[in-house]
Order: structure tokens, then sequence, then C-alpha cells
């Protein structure tokens, strides 16, 4: 396919898509050639290049949907007319703006709606496809482009909430739409009526309870929240050593409807450290915190490898990217990426700072070890 289209068209041959700047009416007429069978144009109908007449003379398919200022045009209605033609239109499929560097944002929109990517594994997918798609050039647009991948293309549902008993525990509820399938991250066992009662109250089917890790300082409600609603599955990383009824890996999804949770791994704070991105948020478990992380001293713990993780892991989502953590002690709910890269007094520091810091800490162990973490290994319930 990617021979018969003129020079100076991209041609993503598995998807059947043709990526165009502006064309002359040979041009045009060579695409038509060689079997395009669909044509979306980016600039405005009065453009003087503007392939319409000779697109519907050839009986072509044509829309116009225009997208000349990315930074502010890419509203939820615009987005939705892109997923929607790029989802329906027939293959192979022309879209066009002056000089192919546009057109590649309504195809990875397209991509990131079909394959469920969040707004980071998009843009890197851009960044890697073959050739990489032309707005990548241009950082004021890949900004403008992961900012509409982020924003939620469905009603999501979320709640924080927080363990009062002593631990300082958030636990998040994530379902896909109201009255639709959730997810219990980081539940505390003294709070499992509460998280219950708010699923019963909302309407929620609960699919799975998920661990960022084996905690140290509280009780999980996995196993007393499968104890009570039977069919509830428990989420935990196989790196942790700790039973679940799904052990995942970095790379791994967690499916709830029509939404999902990332699975990203950050060992460092333990061995068994995950990070779960679902839209545009993070929860980093104790990876990284608002302002600070968690210690690196017990349970396989290494400063250099939670360096590591939280940088090639969470500080290479988007900016706007919310950091929702498993702990604050000080009256923080979230951050941001952006904000932690710059005001993290940790983790904003050089590699060696950062090991020397976390050496320095001279924390006394969690008060709930002996309790916790045996019992955190089998899923937060002794059987009887």
């Amino acid at each position: 396919m990617a021979s018969a289209f003129p020079d100076g068209c991209i041609v993503y041959e598995s998807d059947g898509v043709v990526l165009a700047g502006d064309l002359s009416t040979e041009q045009i007429a060579a695409c038509v050639a060689a079997g395009a069978r669909s044509w979306l144009y980016l600039n405005d109908d009065a453009n003087p290049n503007c392939p319409r007449a000779s697109v519907e003379d050839a009986k072509v398919p044509y829309a116009c949907v225009p997208l000349l200022d990315p930074l502010n045009d890419l509203t939820p209605n615009v987005i939705e007319a892109f997923t929607s033609h790029m989802a329906s239109a027939a293959r192979p499929a022309i879209v066009q703006c002056s000089t192919a560097t546009r057109a590649g944002i309504p195809y990875l929109l397209h991509l990131a709606r079909v394959n469920k990517l969040p707004a980071a594994s998009a843009i890197s997918h851009a960044h890697r496809a073959s050739p990489p798609f032309k707005f990548t050039e241009r950082p004021p647009l890949v900004r403008a482009v992961a900012t509409a991948l982020s924003h939620p293309m469905r009603s999501l549902v979320f709640r924080q909430l927080f363990d009062t008993a002593g631990s300082s525990t958030y636990t998040y509820l994530l379902a896909d739409h109201p009255g639709g399938d959730a997810v219990l991250v980081d539940p505390v066992v003294e709070q499992v009526d509460r998280d219950l009662k708010l699923v019963e109250d909302l309407g929620l089917k609960l699919k799975y309870v998920v661990n960022t890790h084996c905690h140290a300082d509280h009780v999980t409600g996995s196993g007393l929240i499968k104890r009570k609603l039977p069919g509830v599955r428990s989420v935990i990383a196989k790196d942790s050593g700790a039973k679940a009824d799904v052990h995942v890996a970095h790379g791994d999804r967690v499916e709830f409807g029509d939404a999902f949770l990332e699975v990203r791994a950050t060992p460092g704070h333990t061995e068994g450290c995950l990070s779960y991105v679902c839209d545009n948020m993070v929860f980093t478990g104790d990876a990284l915190l608002v302002r600070g992380c968690g210690r690196t001293d017990f349970q396989g713990g290494s400063a250099e490898t939670l360096y590591d993780s939280v940088h090639a892991q969470i500080f290479t989502l988007p900016d706007d990217t919310v950091v929702y953590p498993a702990h604050d002690y000080k009256g923080h709910r979230s951050s941001t990426v952006g904000e932690e890269k710059r005001l993290n007094p940790r983790l904003s520091k050089s590699k060696a700072e950062f090991v020397e810091i976390m050496g320095n800490l001279g924390l006394p162990y969690p008060k709930k070890i002996d309790e916790a973490l045996p019992l955190n290994l089998v899923c937060g319930i002794q059987e009887e």
C-alpha cells in the first residue's frame, strides 16, 4: 500500500491510515487511484488548498473537522468527532492538514480510545511509531495532545477515603461509570464496613480489591472484603511474595468494565511495589508521597531502586497527572507529577543525594509491622 501513495504521504500500513499535507490535484488523484476510501480534512473548507471538490468528484466520502489551533481547539466535541470518524472511516483513510503534522492527532486519539491507552502510553506510541508522528517534534502540540488524552472519556466514579484509625492510609474507590464495575485500591481492615457501604450506596459492582504493595503499617481489608462479598478478587504484585487471587506485573492491566488500571512496577520501598495509572491519575502507594516517599530500609527496600523507579515510571507521566499516594501525614490529599518533579525535597535531588538522605532518616519501625506484615502476606486474614 505504501508505494502506491504519492510522495509526502505518511502511510501506516497496518492500520490503513495515510497522513498528508497539502496535495495538488494530481496527488489527490493519485491517492484515489491508490485506493483511498475516506478523507478527513483538518483545515477550513475555505482554505485555497481544500481538496473537497476533487475528493467528492471521485466519490470518496469526505469530512471536514477543523483543527487550526490544537492548543485551544481540542474540545471534548472535537475529540469525539475525531474518534467517531476514525472508528467508522473506511480504509485506507486519508487524514490531511497542511504539513501532515496535525494529521497525526485524530489518528492517535483513535488509537488511544480503541486500545484503552493512558495519555503517557499513547504519547510514547506516537514517538515510537515508524515513522514517528510529526507532531511529536513540537513540544506544545505534544502537551496539548497529552491534555486531550488525559480527559476521561467516560463518567469515571472516583472517591478518596482516609483511615482515621491511625495509619493515615488513603483508600481509593473507582468505577467505570455510575452503577458500573469498581475496584478498591489499598483498603484498610478497620474501614471495610465504611467502604462496602459506599459501594452499596453508589450501586457499584465491586470486582477487585487492589494493593499497591504488602503494607507494614496496617492490615489490608482485602481478605475481609472477599469474605463479605464472595466473588471479589484480590490483586497484588507477583514480586510481593503475598497471596492473592491475581498476581500482576509491570505492563499488566486490571480491567473493570470499560476502564482499567495500568500496572507500573515501582520497587524500592519494597520489592513488590506497584503504581497504577488510570486516565490522568496515578496511584503511587508508598513509592511517591506528596513531597516525600516511602522508606527504603526494610522489606527488600533500596534507595537506588526507588529513585530509578520513580524517575522512570512516574516522573515520565505528563506533568498534569494527578498523584494519589497511599499515605499522607500533613493534610495533603494529592499532588501532580510536575509539582513533585520540581518540589519533592528528596526525589528532585540527584540520585547520590537521594541515597544519602534516605540513609540518614533514622526512622523507627512501623508500630504495627509485627501484626500487619504476616497478615498481609495472606491477604489480610488468617484462614480458619
